[in-house]
């Protein structure tokens, strides 16, 4: 699997890692794996570890494994998960060839990562194989609303501050480059990789789409 500019993971993983520790994206993390079942749950592209270890602390009954194909990101991720306090284990690895058995998470996460995947199609498949039948995903991506109504959302976002109204400016600008879903498409993509009953939400004020399916 080809992920689009990798090279941006390395340059800007700073950059990510002070975007994403603010209260709202916090927030939407704590929900997220309140989408899934437990007790193993993977998440999926971790960065610099704001998503698990907020999951972590939402549900501590649950065993988190972070992956990610950013070595620059997982050193970052491993500071931060020492510094909270919280348990988990750090994987290297490519989306579409994870090293972990059939059946072997009960659930998956992903915060904002499929959009950037070249083969989207292929990581999901292989999300599909390493997830339990009745088990669950819930992946959040970037929304395709266009235009003033975008403007205006992201606008908004400021009242929760500046740096946080700063990162939805700039996801907007990265999604408008590497593509956005809308909710008939990624709840399609779902289920084109073998994942039922999609269901698709508005998150970030409709600026990014909070999507789960269940593993048949």
């Amino acid at each position: 699997m080809r992920i689009r500019t990798p090279w941006i993971f390395t340059l800007c993983a700073g950059t990510y890692d002070t975007i994403t520790a603010q209260e709202p994206w916090r927030r939407h993390c704590r929900h997220m794996v309140s989408q899934v079942p437990g007790p193993r749950v993977l998440d999926l592209g971790i960065g610099p570890g704001v998503s698990a270890i907020e999951m972590t602390r939402a549900a501590p009954k649950y065993t988190l494994t972070g992956v990610d194909c950013s070595t620059a990101m997982l050193r970052r991720a491993k500071r931060h998960i020492t510094e909270a306090g919280v348990a988990m284990n750090l994987v290297g690895a490519d989306v579409a060839r994870l090293p972990f058995a059939n059946h072997s998470y009960d659930g998956a996460t992903g915060h904002s990562f499929l959009y950037l995947i070249d083969d989207s199609d292929a990581a999901l498949r292989e999300v599909h194989r390493v997830v339990r039948p009745g088990g669950g995903v819930a992946f959040l991506e970037p929304n395709g609303v266009i235009g003033a109504a975008r403007l205006r959302t992201v606008f908004r976002s400021y009242r929760h501050g500046f740096r946080f109204g700063t990162s939805m400016l700039l996801w907007s600008v990265a999604s408008r480059l590497h593509g956005r879903y809308t909710p008939q498409t990624l709840a399609a993509q779902l289920s084109r990789c073998g994942f039922a009953d999609p269901l698709v939400s508005p998150a970030f004020d409709g600026l990014g789409l909070l999507a789960t399916a269940v593993r048949p």
